[in-house]
């Protein structure tokens, strides 16, 4: 096995942690409402499961498959969307994306999941990085606010490559 990449940021005891006080959290906030949980694919992956096994079991899941980055930097554009459904009519729902960068990615599926009917979307993201966004985007539940670097593991990717690191790891410019 190849030496990990970058320098070590969080560890997987303090990313499993946090996830658990996440989850009682949100698991308090929506106590006896039912909940639709988003999980935004491909980065999410690892946070939602783990998340999902600390929240109640009639929680409904549905998985999107959008993207917007290619290498370290976003496109600006949101592919797979236009494909993203599900039975959202009067729900609660809560979005979990691995991080909240520039915003537009979780501005897009707010407004694309109150389309289809939710009655409530709040957010949910793992990390979030101190930086200026091109949308205003809050989310109601953050599990570590970074600086403005570019991190992988724990789902997280490079063109693909890292996401099945259990920490998350700093990659150089």
């Amino acid at each position: 096995m190849t030496r990990p990449p970058g320098k070590p940021y969080l560890s997987a005891p303090q990313i499993r942690r946090r996830v658990r006080t996440l989850a009682g959290s949100i698991r308090r906030a929506y106590h006896r409402r039912p909940l639709t949980i988003i999980a935004l694919l491909k980065g999410s992956v690892f946070f939602v499961v783990d998340l999902l096994r600390h929240l109640d079991p009639d929680t409904e899941v549905e998985f999107w498959n959008i993207s917007s980055y290619q290498g370290t930097r976003s496109t600006g554009k949101i592919r797979g969307l236009q494909h993203c459904r599900g039975n959202l009519k009067g729900r609660d729902v809560l979005l979990i994306d691995d991080i909240l960068d520039s915003g537009l990615t979780l501005d897009r599926t707010r407004a694309h999941a109150k389309k289809l009917g939710a009655r409530s979307v709040a957010i949910c993201v793992l990390l979030s990085k101190k930086r200026r966004r091109v949308r205003s985007v809050q989310a109601r539940w953050v599990g570590f606010t970074i600086k403005n670097e570019f991190v992988v593991g724990y789902g997280l990717d490079l063109d693909q490559r890292y996401r099945s690191l259990p920490s998350i790891r700093i990659l150089s410019k």
